[in-house]
């Protein structure tokens, strides 16, 4: 039985940079977070965990489709790590994940990525193999960017680290267990952080 890969998609943030909900922007036929889950539930991923503040949360709703859950950020202040946090949990209850099963990471304000960018992460991460990554990380030309896959078994060791503390640690603290995967089929996605990155998204 090949490995199990969910995706998190992070929508918790506060937008400082904006200074309004990026998640929330209209992009093409909807918003950016639309873009990014479509491109998901577009893809092979297995099921589908959103780590959402309240803006967010309340324009999902909770009419979702099957393996779609939504996981609370209710802090205003929190770093990335604790929506992390908070996502891995969620999906070790509501998918019974194991430990060898992966984790695709994926940022909300990434509203580019592509169901088939997704699929392709996922089955590489499926590839039987006599040893198989804790992490695999996408890079374009040479350079890692998203989505990175990780391991249960790896995001485990963030359980108890402070919100300080970056995700990216982890594949220096394990470089032996990262594999890249280069894409030659995608540029990087854009990261919408700033107005703009906002124009830089509408011109492309």
């Amino acid at each position: 039985m090949s490995r199990r890969v969910f995706a998190l998609v992070l929508a918790a943030g506060q937008s400082r940079r904006m200074g309004r909900p990026k998640q929330l922007l209209p992009y093409r036929d909807g918003t950016i977070i639309e873009a990014v889950l479509d491109a998901v539930l577009d893809s092979s991923v297995d099921g589908l965990c959103v780590v959402a503040n309240h803006e967010v949360h309340e324009f999902l709703g909770d009419d979702l489709p099957e393996r779609f859950v939504i996981a609370r950020n209710n802090n205003p202040k929190s770093e990335m790590l604790e929506s992390v946090q908070i996502g891995v949990q969620t999906i070790l209850e509501e998918f019974e994940a194991a430990d060898d099963d992966g984790v695709m990471v994926l940022l909300a304000d990434q509203p580019q990525v592509s169901g088939g960018l997704i699929t392709t992460c996922a089955e590489a991460w499926r590839l039987p193999r006599k040893s198989p990554p804790g992490i695999l990380i996408a890079t374009y030309r040479g350079r890692r960017g998203h989505p990175t896959v990780f391991s249960i078994d790896v995001l485990k060791k963030i359980e108890g680290w402070p919100a300080t503390r970056k995700l990216s640690e982890l594949a220096r603290l394990h470089a032996d267990a990262v594999r890249e995967l280069p894409i030659t089929t995608a540029p990087m996605p854009l990261d919408v952080n700033t107005p703009e990155d906002y124009e830089r998204l509408q011109d492309s």
